[in-house]
């Protein structure tokens, strides 16, 4: 979460509404019918769209903005939660009441399973750190996960521990080189298992096949911590290198479509090389992220005048799309404005009347003496 006076010279919350919306279509078209009622243009346009991806871009995003936060005052571990909370926990709560009423209402929480340890488990799982759990009693569902989205947020939440522990095992030392290597290190065995996971579980077999230890694997910090270390090594040396990023977003953005079109064209789908290709694809995306941040820094501030409805956008968009399904209105590709429609309403309700509120309690933080600030304010 970047701090106001960030959000004023940059574009990270234009860029994460953007990858919500990316992930919204790939949800709403991808796991419906829709997808196939598309012809081969729109295949072709859909492809490119997967092309894209949301999730990495917040991943680095977090990276960059997380562990910036946290080392402006790395002493502070207690605030440094206490607000990496406010951020999540409130408008996910709202959000769950929302879907527990989604599934009330089309009769998925019959009494028995209400009153059972399941149902119980699923609760704590979201208001808590599980979020990926999802009951056999909700497979008939919409798409068949209550927010499947929500998986990211388990992720998330790892990151958000593990920046703490990163911080104090690189943190710069006089003479010393043991933060690189330990950097290296995890973004190498991360790479790994990305690699690895993605075969398993989103490989030829499909998701469905995949053996639990793999899904359960694949919701961990494990394969997804090198996407996070991009943007934490651009954060490290961005007073060094912002020159490669500062007004420069074309020539990123040209650079990734130009390898993506090599891995396209000149390696076959799901060959070693063509996982190992991730590796250059990844970091240029990485830096086509930061670019956008930080080119034509007005646009966030002239388009959203200060409103971050990307979270919002992310967490209600499953919901939406499972209730457009199971009222048999998912049929067209009108649907899919529909959704957007709704999503979008339902997260300036919840920046609104949510998310602002909730932050504005940063300073709060339990136990601490208010500072002068704080102070005044409370008398």
């Amino acid at each position: 979460m970047s701090s106001p006076s960030s959000r004023r010279d940059n574009n990270f919350d234009l860029i994460r509404l953007l990858a919500a919306a990316q992930v919204v279509a790939a949800h709403a078209i991808g796991h419906t019918p829709l997808k196939e009622k598309l012809s081969p243009l729109g295949v072709g346009l859909f492809d490119i769209l997967l092309m894209i991806p949301g999730v990495p871009i917040f991943f680095v995003i977090s990276g960059f903005l997380i562990l910036r936060s946290f080392e402006k005052n790395p002493a502070d571990v207690k605030g440094y939660l206490w607000r990496r909370g406010l951020r999540i926990f409130p408008a996910l709560w709202v959000c769950l009441a929302v879907t527990i009423g989604a599934l009330g209402a089309f009769g998925f929480l019959g009494a028995d399973f209400v009153f059972s340890g399941t149902f119980a488990a699923w609760i704590a799982g979201q208001v808590s750190f599980v979020q990926f759990f999802n009951p056999e009693q909700f497979r008939g569902f919409g798409i068949g996960v209550a927010n499947g989205a929500l998986w990211t947020i388990t992720v998330e939440l790892q990151f958000y521990l593990f920046v703490p522990i990163y911080h104090f095992l690189t943190r710069p030392r006089p003479g010393g080189r043991a933060g690189v290597a330990i950097t290296a290190v995890l973004f190498l065995v991360s790479f790994g298992a990305f690699c690895v996971m993605d075969d398993k579980v989103n490989g030829p077999g499909g998701y469905g096949a995949a053996p639990t230890v793999y899904k359960l694997l694949f919701v961990s910090l494990v394969p997804h911590l090198w996407m996070f270390l991009l943007g934490a090594t651009i954060h490290r040396h961005f007073d060094r290198i912002r020159g490669w990023f500062e007004g420069r977003f074309l020539v990123w953005a040209a650079l990734y479509a130009v390898a993506l079109a090599a891995v396209h064209f000149l390696l076959p789908w799901r060959s070693l090389p063509w996982y190992l290709s991730y590796l250059p694809t990844r970091v240029i995306l990485a830096g086509v992220t930061i670019s956008a941040a930080y080119s034509a820094r007005w646009l966030s501030r002239k388009i959203l005048r200060g409103n971050d409805i990307s979270y919002g956008s992310y967490l209600y968009h499953s919901v939406v799309i499972n209730v457009l399904v199971e009222s048999g209105r998912m049929e067209s590709f009108v649907s899919v404005a529909a959704v957007y429609g709704i999503t979008l309403a339902l997260a300036v309700l919840s920046w609104r009347f949510v998310e602002k509120p909730a932050l504005a309690m940063k300073p709060k933080v339990p136990g601490s003496e208010p500072g002068p600030v704080e102070a005044a304010v409370a008398e």
